[in-house]
């Protein structure tokens, strides 16, 4: 009888939760019928029929997201909120194809908690809007939902496309409905939809002979492109099609757009390359300002032209030491100076190499945080950086492992958050090529060059006596620097603060009391099987004890019976 009342005791305890598990689970995994709800809703944006192409583009898009969601800091549900959201689509499709979405990036360098709706803003209608505020953003995102809404972005550009390739098609007399192209109409598309692509230009206000002298004017490496072109139509039409419809043309171009962020890429490492060649000292991720405007002046780097003022603005300047800035090379390939303006919804900009890197990261730990030795342990699974010397074998020095210790010991000595400023600048540090350093949140303002200039109402290009004058400088003061002027060990510079800026404000603390929460319920299950354990040791004793005394009553009882007979 009390065994029983003892197991009765402990499934009270036990089972409520598990109960309340089973119904979270079954909460996070949507019933189809509400998937196929969704899907449809999202094909809406396109204005076609593409629920073929959207089931393998989810597939693609939950396996991209699965690593940064798995490691983001979760809510009570076990989901991630509107500002972990907003930072992993960013990251998806910064790093996927170089699209810098509008809405979806920090505002003012930090990520607040507005809807990523704001990445589709009017493109939806009224009832995938309210699926996408309501069903989606219910108690935060679990990864399926994520990845409903990275659909929701994706689909929402391929529509966009489809209504430029509409506009193309009507410049150059064609209708939409009922015309076939031949091949050579159709390449005539495709271009022309590249050009407008690449200019930012809507071809319903030029004319193609307009848009064509402008690209082949104002983008150097238009053939270069064209071949890239080619390339994707190849991929994309069969070899025995000699005439193409509409949504066959629209869907090339489609393609085109979703490649070319990777293909561009290839510029982006190429002006990295002549960045590392001017560096100031080996490994350093930085250029001296006036070595920058010496290739504008008297290279073919005629990009390397922005005035000091708007480099500032876009983070790129390392003024620790005033009377000789340089240029930290991420900073500077990942700034919009080097984005195109492809459309109103979104810009393509270089790939962050660095994204790749903390993916990698999110892999091996699968937290928002982590210890430093289990960091120092992931790290190890990584590539060396560009800046270590090739064949050797690079491990991180005394000095990064102190830093990274000190971050530790900002947060209270247990673990790092893996997405906060301080992790992030330990991460340039030791990756001073590929990692940009982080600004503190509104100490910058990041805006294409049209933006800057319509702002401020002043240049983003240099003159070139401006240019001349940094040279002159940057000659007199290396003639004057010391050959110990070097930071300290592991360092790239002296760019070092210890201010936290996370994605997910208090995050990290919830997390940790949420783990001591869980460390505690773990103990009280202890103390309480502890406790059963010593009651039915207790039990058993009492009852062993009630036995023989039960078996002396009843020897005794017997040999008393046996006397008297």
């Amino acid at each position: 009888m009390h065994t029983t009342l003892v197991i009765v005791f402990i499934a009270t305890l036990v089972f409520p939760r598990a109960a309340a598990w089973r119904s979270k689970s079954n909460f996070l995994a949507r019933p189809g019928e509400a998937d196929q709800l969704i899907l449809a809703e999202l094909e809406k944006l396109l204005g076609v029929g593409h629920r073929g192409a959207t089931q393998p583009r989810m597939e693609r898009l939950m396996e991209l997201l699965g690593p940064t969601f798995g490691a983001l800091p979760k809510n009570e549900h076990g989901s991630v909120g509107t500002a972990a959201a907003r930072y992993a689509l960013n990251r998806l499709f910064v790093q996927e194809h170089g699209w810098f979405v509008n809405g979806l990036q920090a505002s003012n360098g930090t990520w607040s908690e507005d809807t990523p709706t704001n990445a589709v803003g009017g493109r939806v209608d009224y009832r995938a809007g309210r699926l996408l505020e309501g069903p989606l953003a219910a108690d935060g995102f679990d990864l399926k939902e994520l990845t409903l809404f990275a659909a929701a972005v994706e689909n929402a550009i391929h529509g966009e496309t489809a209504f430029v390739v509409r506009d193309i098609y009507q410049m150059l007399g064609r209708s939409v409905e009922d015309a076939l192209l031949s091949l050579n109409e159709t390449v005539s598309v495709i271009d022309a939809y590249m050009a407008s692509y690449i200019l930012g230009a809507n071809p319903a206000d030029m004319t193609q002979e307009e848009l064509m002298s402008a690209i082949e004017e104002l983008h150097p490496t238009w053939e270069e492109t064209q071949l890239f072109l080619r390339e994707v139509q190849r991929d994309v039409l069969q070899e025995d099609e000699d005439s193409f419809s509409f949504d066959r043309v629209a869907t090339v171009a489609e393609e085109a757009a979703a490649r070319f962020g990777q293909w561009q890429s290839g510029e982006c490492m190429a002006m990295k390359a002549q960045l590392m060649q001017m560096e100031d000292r080996p490994g350093s991720g930085r250029v001296r300002l006036g070595d920058f405007y010496h290739g504008a002046l008297h290279g073919s780097r005629w990009q390397f032209s922005e005035t000091t003022d708007y480099l500032r603005q876009l983070g790129t300047l390392d003024e620790t030491e005033a009377s000789t800035p340089r240029v930290i090379i991420p900073n500077y390939i990942n700034s919009p100076s080097n984005c195109l303006a492809s459309s109103s919804f979104y810009a393509v900009c270089c790939i962050d190499e660095c994204g790749d890197l903390l993916q990698r990261l999110e892999r091996n730990i699968g937290s928002s945080h982590a210890s430093r030795d289990k960091i120092v342990t992931a790290m190890k699974s990584l590539p060396p950086p560009s800046s270590a010397t090739p064949g050797d074998d690079w491990r991180l020095s005394d000095g990064l492992v102190r830093r990274l210790e000190e971050v530790a010991t900002f947060h209270g000595g247990a673990s790092i958050p893996l997405y906060g400023r301080l992790f992030a600048q330990w991460l340039h540090h030791a990756y001073p090529r590929e990692c940009p350093y982080p600004h503190l949140s509104g100490t910058t303002q990041p805006r294409q060059a049209d933006d800057y200039e319509q702002h401020t109402d002043q240049e983003s290009i240099a003159t070139d006596e401006e240019m001349l004058r940094h040279v002159r400088e940057a000659r007199a003061h290396r003639a004057a620097e010391s050959d110990d002027a070097n930071p300290e060990d592991g360092l790239c510079s002296p760019m070092w603060t210890m201010q936290e800026e996370l994605v997910v404000p208090q995050a990290h603390a919830r997390e940790e009391r949420v783990k001591a929460s869980t460390l505690r319920s773990a103990f009280r299950i202890v103390a309480i099987f502890g406790a059963v354990g010593s009651l039915l040791l207790a039990l058993r004793t009492a009852l062993r004890r009630a036995w023989v005394a039960r078996k002396a009553s009843v020897e005794a009882a017997l040999h008393l019976r046996c006397h008297t007979v």
